[in-house]
């Protein structure tokens, strides 16, 4: 249990007004006039009111005082994190070869507009709109996706119509995904195909059955990909190779990214250039499969052109912190706050930097070339503080603590909740200066209100020459507002024995859940479990199972919720264990049941209620018998399961229950077993209303 500041005197205004007036006629029985016209009233309240600023004051102190203690140990309340979302641009023009999208273009996401009423309400207070800028520059292209063609090593199938966001998916190898199978990409387009960088889209099916675990390792022992693919062009006398420029997906087996060099001699075919298929002329490019280890074929929902990601905060550009006095221990606060921080820098990769800075003293050319590479650092992790002592603007770097600092190192703290640049004892002071600190570029925002729905960010706020609209084709995620108090001080225990690393299945549990950008409410950490050999205990691995904070009855983490507690869970794990992250296996509860109901109660509603307490009861996130969600690999007691049908309103009694578990129909008084890494969901019960008239 969370320590608790106690209530010291929770007495109000009224009460203590209320209590001095009780007092007047025993101490002072010639007073008479209680209104609030006499002057000893108005004396009385001005006392009250008084006394109810002291006593707030006074309850204060306890939680000041754990506040404090919190601080001192390096417990801070989590900041608000933005939401992220691919944004999907559509050219003005048909005979547009190319339009530059420049990153940082803002798009606004539609505001949804109060539910009408009868009753007078007061005027909504303003809230800041929801704004999205786009994380890279994109290229968009003019030449238009118009074919999606499958060759599956033996038939050329069409998935032009399947090749859409939310449709139907398809096979990009076909159903086997034999070796030299190919996605055939068909490009329409007036214009000779762009030489530029091509960025592909690749969206995979969100289907909870084909959701695989992630693998939690080191870029040194990170798995290869399960094929090697090629991707090609058409020339016109044969295909092409095309040099990848980066490739998130693993071979088509995870959402992301394909940044392909354009070719420069694309040339027009149809498809039945190479197949017996009739076709208008297209550039094609191709992705073949080279060589397979394929345990199950991937599935695709969409390719598309023309998407970049983007997140939802505000970038600030040449604002001045403040003026140094040139002491020690001086504070700094930032206009916006909280500041979005981006991956940060590899720590051996600074350290190293930071050495080789050390070996000899450096000449001029050495000094500048280490303060771009500084500069360059910083702008990654997403903030860049300079300071001009006399000789032009230098760039400091931010770090965690002063405690490795000494007086040479340009070093700073920041607070990315609050905004707070602090400057320490032991490193380097700033001199004094006139507005000489100035925070060159930081991004600031978050929200669990950057969470807007699929087709809502719409509104192009840049101008930008060649795009006729945005939209987002997948629902934005990822954004969280700031922790409360409350869950800070339950989570400062957990944070004091895990000390941010993760060793035993409870530090994996912990370390999981407080994943920044992400909204993971439960987390199940389990020891010596590989998902490729269940059933062994295999030493070394470790398996959490994370299910989202979600509205379904059966929440299933998204790829980049997995992907995140993945980075996370890396960094703080021993090199010896490796972790996985997967999402919750689930066995689909029904209930069949047979009440009486209370002669005066109503049939439908008995049912409702009924149909209710039982989806609550076997939820993974409200159920069980504490309501904290139902426990992983939990059987399905048939008494615990006939008290919530007997306690339901309107419930007389109970003729006949039965469990049935993913179709299978258990008798009466049995209970029904579930493996021990699985959680159960339900969406609907078979529930008989009768009465009995003869009672």
């Amino acid at each position: 249990m969370p320590l608790t500041a106690p209530n010291l005197d929770d007495r109000r205004f009224a009460e203590i007004m209320e209590e001095a007036r009780s007092l007047i006629p025993r101490y002072a029985p010639e007073w008479t006039d209680h209104n609030d016209s006499d002057p000893g009233i108005t004396l009385m309240q001005l006392f009250s009111w008084l006394g109810e600023m002291i006593l707030f004051r006074l309850n204060r102190v306890p939680e000041r005082n754990y506040i404090k203690f919190l601080q001192l140990i390096g417990v801070e309340r989590k900041p608000a994190a933005p939401a992220r979302v691919e944004l999907t641009f559509a050219l003005a023009s048909p005979d547009a070869s190319t339009v530059i999208i420049p990153k940082g273009t803002r798009v606004g996401a539609q505001q949804k507009q109060p539910e009408p009423s009868d009753m007078p309400m007061l005027a909504p207070e303003p809230t800041e709109p929801i704004v999205f800028e786009t994380d890279e520059p994109l290229m968009a292209l003019g030449a238009r996706l118009s074919k999606v063609q499958v060759f599956d090593g033996v038939n050329f199938l069409d998935y032009t119509e399947a090749n859409q966001p939310g449709g139907k998916s398809f096979p990009p190898f076909g159903a086997r995904a034999r070796e030299g199978s190919a996605l055939m990409l068909g490009f329409a387009s007036n214009n000779a195909f762009p030489s530029v960088e091509i960025n592909l889209a690749v969206l995979l099916r969100q289907d909870d059955a084909t959701r695989k675990e992630e693998s939690c390792a080191t870029l040194e022992t990170r798995l290869k990909p399960p094929a090697v693919l090629a991707w090609e062009y058409w020339a016109g006398g044969g295909w092409r190779p095309l040099r990848v420029v980066r490739d998130e997906t693993r071979a088509l087996m995870r959402s992301g990214h394909v940044v392909l060099r354009g070719p420069k001699d694309a040339k027009k075919a149809k498809l039945g250039a190479f197949s017996s298929i009739a076709d208008e002329q297209l550039y094609w490019l191709r992705c073949r499969l080279e060589s397979s280890q394929y345990e199950i074929a991937p599935q695709l929902d969409a390719v598309v052109t023309n998407t970049v990601r983007a997140t939802a905060v505000t970038t600030v550009r040449e604002e001045v912190v403040g003026s140094s006095n040139g002491q020690p221990n001086q504070g700094f606060l930032l206009l916006n706050s909280p500041v979005y921080a981006s991956a940060p820098f590899p720590v051996e990769e600074r350290l190293r930097a930071r050495s080789a800075a050390r070996l000899k003293p450096p000449d001029e050319a050495e000094r500048e070339a280490a303060d771009k590479a500084l500069r360059e650092r910083e702008l990654m992790k997403g903030f860049l503080l300079e300071v001009d002592e006399g000789q032009g603007f230098k760039p400091w770097e931010e770090v965690e603590d002063f405690y490795s600092s000494t007086e040479e190192d340009r070093h700073y703290v920041l607070n990315r909740t609050t905004g707070e640049v602090l400057f320490g004892e032991h490193a380097r002071t700033p001199v004094a200066g006139v507005n000489n600190i100035v925070a060159r570029f930081y991004r600031y925002g978050g929200s669990a209100r950057g969470n807007v729905g699929a087709s809502m960010v719409t509104d192009l706020q840049t101008n930008v020459a060649g795009v006729d609209s945005v939209t987002n084709l997948r629902a934005a995620e990822g954004g969280t507002d700031e922790e409360s108090i409350e869950d800070t001080k339950a989570r400062a225990p957990k944070e004091l024995k895990a000390r941010d690393r993760a060793v035993t299945a409870e530090d994996f549990e912990f370390i999981a859940l407080q994943t920044p950008g992400t909204r993971v409410r439960r987390a199940h950490a389990l020891a010596l479990r590989h998902p490729q050999f269940r059933g062994v205990d295999v030493p070394g691995a470790m398996t959490v199972v994370v299910i989202p904070e979600s509205e379904d009855a059966r929440p299933m983490p998204s790829e980049s919720t997995m992907q995140a507690v993945c980075a996370h869970l890396n960094r703080r794990r021993l090199l010896t264990t490796e972790v996985f992250v997967a999402p919750p296996t689930y066995a689909h509860v029904r209930i069949e049941a047979t009440v009486v109901a209370s002669p005066v109660a109503d049939a439908a509603k008995v049912e409702m209620e009924l149909e209710r307490a039982l989806n609550r009861y076997l939820h993974p996130l409200t159920g069980g018998s504490d309501g904290q969600g139902w426990p992983l690999g939990g059987d399905v007691l048939f008494s615990e399961v006939y008290r919530v049908v007997l306690q339901t309103e309107g419930v007389r009694s109970i003729e006949d229950l039965r469990i049935i578990i993913d179709g299978e129909r258990f008798g009466r008084c049995e209970d029904a077993p579930i493996e021990d890494d699985a959680l159960v969901y339900s969406d609907g019960h078979e529930i008989r209303v009768s009465f009995n008239t003869q009672g």
